[in-house]
């Protein structure tokens, strides 16, 4: 049974001014989706209530001008959060930005967080955004509703507005839920876990249609409860705009001494001492560039490196800045995290490095989802942890690697996921 598209109402927490990976999927998807002809509404929260990790005012000028953008009100407790533990930061995914040493006051916040406040600390938007959801739905005559998370909490709102509102409901997961790695950091007891895997089992099941970036999280999700129809699971990876990098990529720089990237988030859960054992063995000069937030653990690993290698630290920037430091690079550093189910992680950034057309070392699970498209692609290699001696010939070889193939890597381009998004709704 086919419907109408022509109209789609997207609930997303996070939406320029906010930061982040999290933000390009449904800002890229819906530019494209109204290229194509959709009008989409955008509910979201007020950036002057709401609380982002990051922030990137450059991001607006990428919201199409077909797209409607309705910010709401929210009644969050993260002020309380931040009084509490003394933290003037709102905490990253999986507290990267917060100490190893978790203080007393810390583990009782948290525990609140995970207890009092499921499925998460947001889910005091969702009476905002259900409300103007529904205000939308009952003047425009939406028939189709995408939600979006992480945070989880938004699909109760799509869920909500399923059953009274008989829409069509397309539940976008892109993260684990009750089994993101950083989920026992909240000290959940096995009430509040036996609660809220029910919450995620009935939200699997509702949804007319999923959506999630990776097949091992589209196997996870299947696992859930027998009750779901694995078939309604599609895999729409993260992708990349070609016209992020158009520019750039056409006036590239060149340089005496290589450089390779590593954009985003790098902590603990980052393993980085076989790329410390290659860096340490490589004869050759070279630029180690890390853009984004750190720990000090991992700082003080790639700092202790010899003289031929200089290690530049860069704070998180624009993305359009971004843009230009990582398509002027020689080769691109991915490092996935060394977690349980991290063969189905598929970060953001790999996308985006894809679009540069540079190669991409990888540092992580050989028989991932990551790794498998690097190989599709052609756009880089995997390296296990471990194996130093693989990375030191990636990067010794570095000035004789191509560029990957714009045809290989056009699958994941957001004009042609845009277009899978619609067919999605038109056939669920």
């Amino acid at each position: 049974m086919t419907s109408d598209v022509s109209k789609v109402l997207i609930l997303t927490y996070y939406w320029p001014p906010a930061g982040g990976p999290g933000v390009q999927r449904w800002l890229k998807l819906s530019k494209y989706m109204a290229e194509q002809g959709c009008k989409v509404y955008v509910v979201t929260v007020d950036p002057e209530r709401g609380t982002y990790p990051l922030r990137d005012e450059s991001l607006a000028a990428d919201v199409h001008p077909n797209v409607d953008v309705i910010r709401t009100n929210t009644s969050e407790q993260f002020g309380a959060y931040k009084k509490a533990t003394g933290n003037s930061e709102v905490p990253f995914s999986g507290f990267a930005n917060e100490s190893e040493k978790v203080s007393f006051i810390q583990k009782l916040a948290r525990f609140a967080r995970g207890n009092f406040f499921v499925p998460d600390a947001r889910r005091g938007w969702n009476k905002h955004a259900y409300q103007a959801a529904a205000r939308l739905i009952e003047e425009h005559g939406i028939e189709n509703v995408i939600t979006s998370s992480p945070p989880h909490s938004t699909q109760l709102v799509g869920q909500k507005l399923k059953k009274n509102f008989g829409v069509k409901w397309i539940a976008d997961m892109r993260d684990p839920w009750t089994d993101i790695y950083y989920y026992r950091r909240f000290y959940p007891t096995a009430f509040t876990r036996m609660r809220e895997a029910k919450m995620e089992a009935k939200v699997l099941i509702e949804a007319d249609a999923i959506l999630t970036v990776s097949n091992a999280l589209k196997k996870l999700f299947a696992s859930k409860d027998t009750a779901i129809n694995e078939s309604k699971i599609h895999v729409l990876p993260n992708g990349y705009d070609p016209t992020d990098f158009a520019e750039v990529l056409a006036n590239k720089e060149t340089h005496d001494v290589p450089v390779v990237t590593y954009a985003g988030t790098i902590g603990r859960q980052y393993p980085v001492d076989g790329l410390v054992t290659a860096l340490q063995n490589l004869n050759s000069k070279l630029v180690l560039q890390i853009i984004g937030k750190w720990d000090e653990h991992t700082k003080s690993r790639l700092s202790a490196l010899p003289s031929n290698i200089e290690v530049r630290w860069l704070d998180y920037m624009p993305k359009a800045e971004l843009n230009s430091y990582v398509a002027n690079s020689e080769a691109l550093l991915l490092v996935i995290p060394d977690i349980e189910n991290n063969e189905g992680i598929l970060t953001g950034k790999i996308f985006d490095y894809l679009g540069t057309g540079n190669p991409i070392l990888g540092i992580g699970p050989s028989n991932g989802d990551a790794a498998e498209i690097l190989r599709t692609s052609q756009g880089g290699e995997m390296f296990d942890y471990g194996d130093a001696n693989g990375m030191k010939s990636f990067l010794t070889n570095i000035s004789s690697r191509t560029s990957s193939s714009e045809d290989l890597r056009k699958q994941f381009s957001r004009q042609e996921q845009a277009s899978k998004v619609l067919a999605y709704l038109k056939n669920s």
